[in-house]
């Protein structure tokens, strides 16, 4: 039998059967039997899907006639695939393991099986608008509109008291309500009230969503290593802000953040889809010399970690005692050679999620006492040396494999997460960008 798949969903408590988004489906009337919900994921199922592929035309049509509601506003709060394959029917969510039932149940068996999988869903109610705070290096809140998880304009900076915040989060959540409206941009939008980005590195963050249950879920989280710790999460009624807003400003004090004094140096966080060495002490110019950095010329972080991600590579200035290089043409292989020239300990670094890629080696007076290597293709981890306590705590094993996560946790263990470097005051000085010869 060909495979059938689609979802099936709850939205505003009405039931549908979709192939899928941006494809059609039909709603499941109130009152409809085991019978006729199965027979109609079967008859949806059966609708040919192909011609919709790169029209989205029909999931328009389906949102506006059949749900009643714009496209960009279906939001369902429970949401699972159904599908046949490999002779049974599986019911299954991001999250939850797959329920399964012998494909060639009855169309009554299989709507039995469905609404009693999807009765059991816990639902997550979808957010109709949002407000976002970050604290500020230079004292309080900036306050921006967001949409679909991304941070817009306009941004407002105002105090951390309840009369401010409260105008500027009712603001906010006005103007997060209208998706279609000319935003501008994150950074655009901190640049139009002149903030600097670099003020809310180490920041803690709330997210006050107004959600289609006409409740309000407040989520606070701190900052530890420039990532997001400590999360609390609060309900509150959406018709009672200033109730909301001195929840947040209750909240506020407990959560940790990482803000250096304004005008401090730092380091550029990197990592993802990237490869690195760090070098413990040394100079920009001996590091630079020793991996043979062609075409030499003075760079910021900024510049040079962008550089990085274009094949160049960025000999970084000094931060916290290690001396970065940073280059995604840089290979494992280099650790221990230039360990030897530099008489120092070396480290390198690499990932990349896409080929499941996953490197880490490290290197002291030239030799290479710990090298582990993961990629699409190789049966196992590659190994060589002793595994260090980072990764015992991971959960090592002689069949190990290590994904993007794990190298960032060795690198915080080992040396610096980059993702850190952010919040970790550097020299002033600039580092060096150049190529080299592969």
């Amino acid at each position: 039998m060909t495979m059938l798949w689609g979802e099936i969903e709850v939205f505003q408590g009405r039931m549908f059967v979709t192939r899928g988004r941006f494809t059609t489906g039909a709603h499941i009337a109130d009152g409809a039997s085991d019978e006729q919900l199965g027979q109609t994921i079967l008859d949806v199922y059966a609708m040919p899907s192909e011609p919709w592929k790169n029209d989205r035309g029909p999931w328009r049509d389906f949102c506006t006639n059949v749900v009643g509601i714009p496209a960009d506003r279906y939001q369902p709060e429970k949401s699972a695939r159904v599908f046949h394959s490999n002779g049974q029917w599986t019911f299954g969510t991001y999250s939850d393991p797959d329920v399964s039932i012998p494909g060639d149940a009855t169309p009554g068996e299989l709507g039995a099986f469905v609404r009693r999988e999807l009765a059991a869903l816990e639902p997550d109610w979808p957010t109709v608008r949002c407000a976002a705070m970050e604290t500020s290096a230079s004292g309080g809140l900036v306050v921006m509109p967001a949409v679909r998880s991304s941070l817009v304009g306009p941004a407002r900076l105002v105090e951390a008291a309840a009369g401010p915040l409260l105008a500027a989060v009712r603001a906010a959540l006005a103007d997060s309500d209208d998706e279609h409206r000319d935003h501008r941009d994150y950074l655009e939008a901190l640049a139009a009230v002149g903030i600097d980005p670099r003020l809310l590195r180490g920041a803690a963050r709330f997210a006050v969503e107004e959600l289609s249950t006409g409740t309000i879920r407040i989520i606070g989280a701190g900052s530890a290593g420039n990532r997001p710790v400590e999360h609390q999460v609060r309900l509150g009624s959406a018709d009672d802000l200033a109730a909301v807003c001195d929840e947040v400003l209750r909240m506020l004090p407990g959560l940790p953040v990482e803000h250096l004094p304004p005008g401090t140096p730092t380091g550029e966080s990197f990592g993802i889809k990237m490869c690195w060495l760090a070098v413990r002490g040394g100079t920009v110019e001996k590091v630079a010399a020793a991996i043979s950095l062609d075409g030499a010329r003075e760079a910021g972080w900024e510049e040079g970690v962008e550089a990085a991600y274009q094949d160049r590579v960025f000999v970084s200035p000094p931060a916290a005692g290690w001396i970065f290089v940073v280059g995604r043409t840089l290979d494992a292989s280099m650790a221990a050679a230039l360990s030897a020239r530099l008489a120092a300990e070396v480290q390198f670094f690499g990932n990349h999620r896409v080929v499941d890629y996953a490197e880490c080696a490290l290197a002291v007076d030239g030799r290479l006492i710990r090298h582990v290597y993961c990629c699409e293709g190789v049966e196992g981890c590659e190994q060589q040396g002793e595994p260090t306590p980072v990764e015992i705590e991971l959960g090592w094993s002689d069949d190990w494999w290590i994904d993007q996560d794990d190298v960032m946790r060795i690198a915080a263990a080992w040396s610096i997460d980059p993702h850190a470097l952010g919040v970790i005051e550097s020299s002033p000085r600039p580092g060096l960008l150049g190529r080299i010869d592969e």
